[in-house]
C-alpha cells in the first residue's frame, strides 16, 4: 500500500506540473520561513524579520543589522524538498536583500497516459486507472526531475511620520515602511525550461494605542498589504508558450500587546488573499523575554503550530503544518552577522 501511495503521489505531482498553465508559479504559495508558517501565514501586517521578503517586503525595513537566513523542508512525505537561503544588508538608511527559493522534485516516474489507454483489461475485467496501477505495478518508462526557483531582490525603507489631527487635537506618530521585490523565476520539467520576471510591492502602517486612546494601553495596531506580481508575471517556455501568474493582493491586520514582566508580548494577526481562491489566515504568537516563542494558527482550514528560540545572534524557528497531501515540518534559521 505504501508503494502504491508513493506511485500515485508521483503521478499527482506530474499532473500538477502539467497544469502549470493554470497554476503557474504556485510553488511560491507554499510559504517561506517557519515563523510565518506556524502563524498560519497571517504575517503581512507585522512581519519584521529576514523572511519578510516573502510575506511583505515592507517588513524588511525594520532590520537594523546584517543577517543570513535560510529554511529547509521535506514536503509530501519526502517526495519534494523546499529550501531558501538569503542575505540581508542595511545600507544608508534602507535595507537591501537577496534571497533564493527552490522547490525540487527528484526522480519523478514517467508513465504512459493510462487515462486514455485501451489496454486496461486484466482477466477480462476493465480496470480503473487506480486499479490498473495497483494490479500491474505499472513499471515506469523512465525517471526525470523537476524544479522551480526564484531569486528575490528586495529594497525596503522604514519611514516615520507624525499624523497631525489639528491644533485642538494631537499628533499620532506612525511607522510606515515600504518594500519592493524584483523576482527572477526559473522552472524546469524534464527537458522543458521556462523563465520570467515579476515584482511585488508592500507597505505597512503601525501606531501605538497609547498615542491614540489611553496612555497606559501598552499595545500597537498594524495594517499592511503585499501586492504580489503587480506586473502579472509571465513564465516563457519558448515557441510562443507563456504561462501568466495572476496578481494577488494580500492584506492583513495585527494587534500586539506588551505583557507585564520579562519583556513579553502576544500578537494576534489576520490575513486575507485571493489569487485563485479566497484564503483566510489566522495567527497567534506568544513571546517570552525575547527568547522563547510559541505559535499557532490556521491556514484557511488547515491548522499550524510551532515555536522559536533566540540565543545570542541566532534565531531558530520550527513549524508544523497539517496538510491533506501529508503533514510537513519546517525549520528556519536566521543569524545576525554583527
Amino acid at each position: 500500500m505504501k508503494r502504491f501511495t508513493m506511485l500515485m503521489a508521483c503521478v499527482f505531482l506530474t499532473v500538477s506540473y502539467t497544469h502549470a498553465a493554470k497554476y503557474a508559479g504556485e510553488f511560491l504559495e507554499i510559504g517561506v520561513g517557519a515563523r510565518g508558517v506556524a502563524m498560519g501565514g497571517a504575517m503581512s501586517a507585522h512581519t519584521d524579520d529576514p523572511m519578510s521578503f516573502y510575506w511583505n517586503p515592507a517588513g524588511m525595513g525594520y532590520i537594523s543589522a546584517p543577517h543570513a537566513a535560510g529554511m529547509y523542508a521535506d514536503l509530501w512525505d519526502g517526495l519534494a524538498n523546499y529550501s531558501t537561503a538569503g542575505l540581508t544588508l542595511p545600507i544608508s538608511g534602507a535595507v537591501f536583500s537577496v534571497n533564493y527559493v527552490r522547490l525540487g522534485v527528484p526522480e519523478i516516474q514517467k508513465h504512459n497516459d493510462y487515462a486514455q489507454a485501451r489496454n486496461r483489461v486484466v482477466n477480462g475485467d476493465t480496470l480503473s486507472v487506480q486499479e490498473y496501477l495497483l494490479t500491474t505495478g505499472a513499471r515506469p518508462r523512465g525517471i526525470f526531475g523537476a524544479s522551480e526557483t526564484a531569486i528575490f531582490i528586495t529594497f525596503a525603507k522604514l519611514n516615520r511620520w507624525n499624523l497631525d489631527l489639528g491644533w485642538s487635537y494631537f499628533q499620532i506618530p506612525l511607522e510606515i515602511p515600504f518594500g519592493v521585490n524584483l523576482k527572477l523565476l526559473n522552472q524546469s520539467l524534464d527537458e522543458a525550461k521556462g523563465s520570467g520576471i515579476g515584482a511585488d510591492f508592500g507597505m505597512q502602517v503601525r501606531f501605538r494605542m497609547s498615542d491614540v486612546f489611553w496612555e497606559k494601553w501598552k499595545a500597537s495596531l498594524a495594517w499592511g498589504f503585499n501586492w504580489q506580481d503587480v506586473t502579472r508575471t509571465g513564465i516563457d517556455w519558448g515557441e510562443n508558450n507563456k504561462d501568466m501568474i495572476p496578481t494577488n493582493f494580500r492584506t492583513g491586520v495585527a494587534y500586539t500587546h506588551t505583557l507585564p514582566g520579562r519583556d513579553s508580548r502576544i500578537i494576534l494577526s489576520y490575513d486575507s488573499e485571493k489569487r485563485w481562491d479566497h484564503t483566510d489566515h489566522f495567527g497567534l504568537e506568544y513571546q517570552f523575554a525575547s527568547v522563547l516563542a510559541l505559535r499557532g494558527g490556521f491556514w484557511d482550514d488547515e491548522w499550524t503550530a510551532g515555536a522559536g528560540l533566540s540565543i545570542w545572534r541566532a534565531t531558530v524557528d520550527y513549524a508544523y503544518l497539517s496538510r491533506e497531501l501529508g503533514n510537513t515540518h519546517r525549520v528556519s534559521v536566521a543569524f545576525r552577522l554583527r
